[in-house]
Parts: C-alpha cells; structure tokens; sequence
C-alpha cells in the first residue's frame, strides 16, 4: 500500500486507505480474482499466486514461501503510474545500499567535487564489484547528484570498460539537499 501525503490526497489518511483498497479490489476482480475478505479468504489468494504454500502434517498445516517472490506485474495488470513506482522502488532498493557504500568511501575522501578513477578502482575502494559500482554510479547520475566525463565527452557508466578512466564530478549540494543521510552518534 501506498504511504498517505497530505498534498496528494489531502482528503485524509483513511480516505486515501479505501481509495487504494478500492483500486486493488477492482484489479483483482478485473484479473478474476475474488477481493479477500478474511485472512483465509487472502491466504487463498497467496496459494494461488504462489506466494505461499502449504503441507498438511501431522502437528498442523505447515506454510511456507518461495525464495524469490512473483512481482505484482507477474499477477496482475497494473496502470503505468503503479508500474513506473513498483519499478522505482525494485531499483531504489537494488542501488541504495551500492550509493551508500560509494559515498561512504567519497566522504571518508573528503567529498571531492572531481576525482580521477575508473570503476576498478572504485570497486577495489568499496570492496565491491566493478559492475556494483557501475549501477551506483548510473544512480547518482539519473538523480543529478553526479557526473562523468571522459576527456571531453560524458561518460556513460552503464557502457564504460571496468579498467577505463573517466572523471567522476559529484554536485554535492544538489547530493545533500535530496538525500537523507543518517549517521550514528559517538
């Protein structure tokens, strides 16, 4: 469920809560899918997806899920606007913890504003892989905390060469007033 913003739905937090249970209600029936009523009537619906299973022993039903999920579009058709957030999300939580770990080690360097390196390097400097390094790099660029450039050119960490050197420019204002950082006292 989407978290209720006062400026989206201003109507109020229960309201915006049954506009949303209306909407998936009527994305599972459209699917031929019943709305669930009961928790039993949702445990059904989770067997039948495959989000869940169960065994019959002899202490009780013993229930289970698969290591890897189905994703929502996989069940059901979803609207372009709930595709493009489903979308961000899976990305977010895919680079967020590869973006810490880059400007973590960028900070412990005193937050330059230009570095010359190449995805090698970084990956040796955060104990990653070149091609974790390259999904934050491609992140801290699509939400214009970063650059690269190779010579004159921009460089494209989606195509770079893990050995190539480029220049990293970071917009560490631009990087500190859209991020939330949390850091733990002494």
């Amino acid at each position: 469920m989407r978290e209720w913003d006062y400026e989206e739905a201003p109507e109020g937090r229960e309201a915006n809560e049954a506009r949303c249970m209306e909407a998936f209600g009527a994305m599972l029936t459209g699917a031929g899918f019943p709305v669930p009523g009961t928790v039993r009537d949702l445990s059904e619906l989770y067997l039948t997806w495959g989000m869940a299973s169960r065994e019959e022993t002899p202490g009780g039903p013993r229930w289970s899920q698969p290591a890897v999920l189905p994703l929502p579009g996989d069940l059901l058709t979803l609207d372009a606007e709930l595709t493009k957030r489903l979308d961000w999300i899976r990305w977010t939580m895919r680079t967020g913890p590869l973006v810490d770990t880059l400007i973590d080690h960028l900070v412990d360097e005193g937050e330059p504003q230009e570095i010359l390196t190449s995805l090698d390097r970084l990956a040796s400097a955060t104990r990653q892989d070149a091609d974790n390094v390259r999904l934050a790099l491609a992140e801290l660029v699509q939400s214009g905390d970063a650059g690269g450039r190779r010579g004159q050119e921009p460089a494209d960490a989606e195509r770079l060469e893990a050995h190539q050197r480029f220049r990293l420019v970071m917009d560490w204002d631009h990087f500190h007033e859209h991020r939330l950082q949390l850091s733990l006292g002494d």
